[in-house]
């Protein structure tokens, strides 16, 4: 059926844009992949552009796939993927998917309308995020043709919709993809880290930005015609530009409306004007009509004739009406399957004129029909419901589906949208009476929390911290001694990494107290106290720990390395060495890496080839840092481990014979300090000051090894002291380093480190000064009476 007025379906000017789009389609189609961003404030045509290069390349047998992102707190995450895979042409090609990824394709679309759940405990390990990713960007490009994405609103897109197309842009230069996105300028309407994004594309060199302004005169006067049949003389079109600023959208809406009153869009009064013409076109409408459009905006986003007809206090004819009123006045066009807001400024006009009192049952009803029509499948609109009970004053309905959302949210690794989900749980929770019972759901809600915080911000992080915290506290209060003890092992490992390492032992022997037998979580307490153990000078004490770690296992999903068993055997190398026994370390940093190659984890290998690299390292076995370093790069490289990727640039470049290797080395530790993980950072720094030697630069290296120093001294991390004040001594005159090595001999002495009691004995012996009065007993961190001592 023909609609009101002409349709305007002619692009009116933007040939240069276009001619630009067509050019990177052009690129794109012959395995130049590329990204381009339509820029411009809202109402200036940015989505009328993109609509038109989409049919261009649609018509060139390409595969067309669209999305719209939403500015509601309802949104699902990877929202915008899920739309593309759901695009006709890409779903019928996946039938022939390798069923490896297309069970990946299935975690976001599922074939079924009923799911299992948010996935297996598996999509919790960060290390298959990439294994995701890449499932879903092979579905996209399954087709074997060139694939064109659009997204409409990108200022509201989800973190990490923004994450996987940089995935699927990034990993193979011949990609026959072009990602083309509108949004607006205002930074006001863009969501936390979007422009940091754009910041990090535009250093790859495949964004594209084209700036989409306002008409001239000379289109104004086109857009008119073409919308009413009659063309306007020039002073009427000028009129009418200057009122409008030029604004496709106002001028479409203001020659509808009959009128071309109003302020110009660049005054201070123009968004008034705009609402107001955008207000007197919904006021003509008929009182279903205009019914039908508060409801569709509280909707908050896209919706079908099925919900309108189950929330409307109408009959199904009566809303078909509606609809199709609405459809005909272009306020609503169609979007596959059901319908939407031709234009997000009118969705808000349209929630405007709703009163707050209606607004509160508007959202109520639109929470129960989605319920009812989604009973097979509540996860899949959780986020939406959570929403709308929020709005609707149902906290208790509201927090349950937030929670479901989060999790959801979490199997998919948009791990920014779970904690999203879980704050705004967490705020209607703070809203209940005071009491036990709440007490518990916020324990809950932390506790939920702070693995997805973990993998977006690290283990050092201060949310992360906090969020235990108060995670322990509550515990605490409710006397639930397995929350506490859970809460305070991740505790431990944010404190560790963050280099508060007497609070972080204090912490893992509070955790000790509370193990029982049989627990799962004794394996990681002990793995906590035991490392920080280490880490305070206590090798033989950590030892003990270490190995009962790893004949307790288990795991806990805030543990540096999650497997116990794996994790204690690479750690507990490490004292070996420093107890002297260089072989055993060797024997058990192979078992551990080993044992990791067994469990098919890539996080758990890279932990174990981690703490394996610094064991070669502390045995100066060359040729076997390298294949373990070379290994343990290529896979952080290709799952994103930062943490464990940062160990291995350093270790890499002191590898290294030339400054190169300096360089890499200040990436690492400066990759380190910028994450505040403070953790071994004295041994980084020391060797920092060794390549620095190495290129003939003494001084530079005194000041590295003084700022090790400090280090240990400010963060407890004492471990390594002795061997630094052993090289300190060699930029020293004769009879301070002489002093300096009693004082590291002395100082391994106390902690009974064999290894670095002998390298400071040795100096001391090849500068012919006392070696001092104990000496340490191998495998025990024994002082004993030494031979020659008085």
């Amino acid at each position: 059926p023909a609609r009101a007025g002409r349709a305007g379906s002619r692009l009116v000017g933007r040939l240069g844009e276009l001619d630009l789009l067509e050019e990177r389609w052009g690129r794109a189609a012959t395995g130049r992949p590329g990204l381009v961003l339509l820029r411009g404030d809202a109402g200036v045509g940015k989505t009328r552009l993109m609509t038109e290069a989409a049919e261009r390349v649609r018509r060139a047998v390409a595969v067309v796939a669209g999305a719209r992102c939403f500015g509601t707190a309802g949104r699902l995450a990877l929202a915008p993927v899920a739309d593309w895979l759901r695009t006709p042409a890409i779903r019928s090609a996946l039938t022939d998917l390798d069923p490896v990824w297309r069970t990946e394709v299935e975690r976001l679309v599922p074939t079924t309308r009923t799911r299992d759940g948010p996935g297996p405990p598996a999509m919790v390990d960060a290390w298959q995020r990439h294994r995701f990713y890449e499932g879903l960007a092979r579905g996209l490009l399954h087709s074997g043709r060139p694939v064109l994405l659009t997204i409409d609103n990108l200022h509201w897109c989800d973190p990490e919709t923004l994450a996987f197309v940089t995935f699927v842009l990034g990993p193979t230069p011949d990609t026959p993809v072009l990602v083309v996105a509108t949004m607006r300028d205002d930074p006001d309407d863009h969501e936390p880290g979007l422009d940091r994004w754009i910041t990090r594309m535009q250093a790859t060199g495949l964004l594209t930005e084209v700036p989409v302004t306002p008409f001239d005169a000379a289109d104004t006067a086109t857009l008119v015609e073409a919308l009413t049949g009659r063309a306007p003389d020039p002073g009427a079109a000028a009129e009418l530009q200057a009122t409008t600023g030029g604004f496709p959208l106002y001028i479409v809406e203001s020659a509808r409306a009959g009128a071309a009153a109003g302020p110009a869009p660049g005054s201070a009064d123009r968004a008034d004007g705009v609402t107001a013409v955008l207000v007197r076109r919904l006021q003509q409408l008929s009182p279903p009509a205009g019914e039908l459009a508060g409801l569709g905006a509280a909707v908050g986003r896209d919706f079908t004739l099925d919900l309108l007809t189950e929330a409307a206090d109408l009959d199904p004819d009566t809303v078909v009406r509606a609809v199709d009123e609405l459809w005909r006045a272009r306020i609503l066009r169609e979007t596959g399957d059901g319908y939407d807001f031709s234009h997000d400024l009118l969705r808000e006009a349209a929630y405007a004129q709703v009163s707050p009192p209606r607004r509160w049952l508007l959202h109520r009803r639109v929470a129960q029909s989605l319920e009812i029509l989604h009973t097979d499948d509540p996860e899949a609109v959780s986020a939406q419901l959570a929403e709308q009970y929020a709005r609707g004053g149902n906290a208790e309905r509201a927090i349950g589906y937030y929670r479901r959302a989060a999790a959801v949210a979490a199997g998919m690794f948009a791990h920014s949208e779970a904690v999203r989900l879980l704050e705004e749980a967490l705020a209607l929770v703070r809203t209940l009476p005071e009491g036990p019972g709440r007490t518990r759901r916020e324990l809950a809600l932390l506790e939920a929390m702070a693995a997805p915080l973990n993998a977006q911000f690290g283990y050092s992080s201060a949310r992360v911290r906090e969020t235990l915290e108060g995670a322990v506290a509550r515990a605490e209060l409710l006397g639930d001694r397995e929350a506490q003890l859970n809460g305070l092992v991740g505790l431990w490992t944010s404190l560790f990494v963050h280099g508060d390492t007497e609070e972080a032992h204090r912490t893992a022997g509070r955790a000790l107290a509370l193990v029982e037998p049989g627990s799962e979580l004794s394996g990681p307490a002990h793995f906590a106290f035991g490392g920080s153990a280490l880490s305070l000078g206590r090798p033989a004490e950590a030892l003990e720990h270490l190995q009962h770690a790893v004949e307790f296992g288990g795991y806990h999903p805030l543990s540096i390395g999650t497997r116990s068993d794996v994790h204690g055997r690479a750690f507990a190398a490490h004292a070996h060495w420093l107890l002297g026994d260089p072989q055993e370390a060797l024997a058990t940093s192979r078992d551990a890496i080993a044992l990791a190659r067994t469990t098919g984890n890539p996080f758990v290998l890279a932990v174990a080839l981690a703490y394996g690299a610094i064991t070669h390292q502390l045995r100066d076995d060359r040729a076997d840092l390298r294949r373990v370093v070379d290994e343990l790069r290529r896979l952080c490289d290709r799952y994103s481990f930062a943490y464990y990727e940062d160990w291995g640039r350093v270790l890499d470049g002191w590898l290294r014979p030339d400054a190169s290797g300096t360089e890499l080395i200040r990436t690492g530790i400066a990759s380190l300090e910028a994450h505040e993980a403070f953790a071994r950072m004295p041994y980084w720094l020391s060797l920092l000051a060794d390549r620095l030697e190495r290129d003939g630069r003494p001084d530079a290296a005194a000041a590295t090894l003084d700022a090790a120093l400090a280090a240990g001294r400010a963060h407890d991390d004492v471990w390594w002291d002795p061997e630094v004040l052993r090289r300190r001594a060699a930029h020293d005159d004769p009879a301070r380093a002489v002093e300096r090595l009693q004082e590291g001999a002395r100082l391994a002495t106390r902690q009974g480190s064999v290894a670095l009691l002998a390298r400071c004995r040795a100096d001391l012996e090849a500068r012919g000064a006392s070696e001092g009065a104990f000496a340490v007993r191998p495998g025990t961190g024994t002082p004993t009476a030494h031979p020659n001592g008085g």
